[in-house]
């Protein structure tokens, strides 16, 4: 089984340098604290050995920032520090796959997009409903990621699907699908998974991955543009409120 963990870990020590955040090193991956009462902080990638000790790092990082500490645990991980993540009043909160596939010579359809802006107007629209601060924010720290490309589909001069593939730690990492409300359902994040595997595959990478919601609409395309799931990623949260 390929191991998408450190990925997940670098990807937080990106955006929180983006942001101009703070990180914490523990147990083999990254606490990140982005901005207040963003939903991006958590600690991503843990992977080594999480006992009790680096999880009363982890409360004492973000207590000090004054947040909730979420972290997101490989399943290896859960099962070494279920006892302790429960003495720690920590609560189980949600779940994600990480689902992959191998790159393959897959047609190319969709462009390079270059605006920063727009790009990330498709994605806030797409996300939240609309184009508010909080999608322009969440799409600057997508962009500045190392090694990524912004990628888009139109019709016409119009922007109406986006996603970004970016090359961390030998794999790639597929995220950032959104299709603005009124082009749904047309197969356009299928034609935008399968570009994306194409790159990876020209770029001599073997694996892809992607992380969704269990029975959400990406769920299912990634499983019909072949990729499978991996392993659960799962959400802990301990409130400090």
């Amino acid at each position: 089984m390929t191991n998408f963990e450190p990925c997940a870990a670098e990807v937080m020590r990106q955006f929180t340098a983006i942001a101009g955040g703070v990180t914490l090193e523990v147990g083999g991956g990254v606490a990140g604290f982005t901005a207040p009462g963003s939903f991006l902080n958590g600690v991503k990638g843990l992977d080594g050995n999480v006992g009790r000790a680096e999880l009363q790092r982890i409360l004492e990082f973000f207590a000090d920032q004054a947040e909730d500490a979420v972290v997101e645990l490989a399943p290896w991980v859960a099962e070494t520090c279920a006892a302790d993540l429960a003495d720690l009043g920590f609560v189980r909160q949600a779940e994600e796959l990480v689902m992959a596939r191998r790159g393959a010579d897959e047609e190319l359809r969709a462009e390079v997009v270059t605006d920063l802006a727009e790009w990330s107007r498709v994605l806030s629209i797409a996300f939240f409903g609309e184009w508010n601060p909080m999608g322009v924010w969440v799409g600057k720290l997508m962009g500045g990621l190392k090694n990524v490309l912004c990628l888009g589909l139109r019709s016409g001069d119009q922007w109406v699907a986006a996603s970004q593939v970016a090359w961390i730690e030998g794999v790639a990492l597929l995220a950032g699908d959104g299709t603005l409300p009124a082009w749904r359902g047309q197969g356009l994040q299928q034609v935008l998974i399968r570009d994306r595997v194409g790159r990876a595959w020209r770029q001599g990478i073997e694996w892809c991955h992607a992380e969704v919601l269990p029975g959400s609409a990406s769920h299912r395309n990634y499983r019909r543009c072949g990729f499978e799931e991996v392993y659960p990623r799962i959400h802990y949260r301990k409130s400090f409120a």
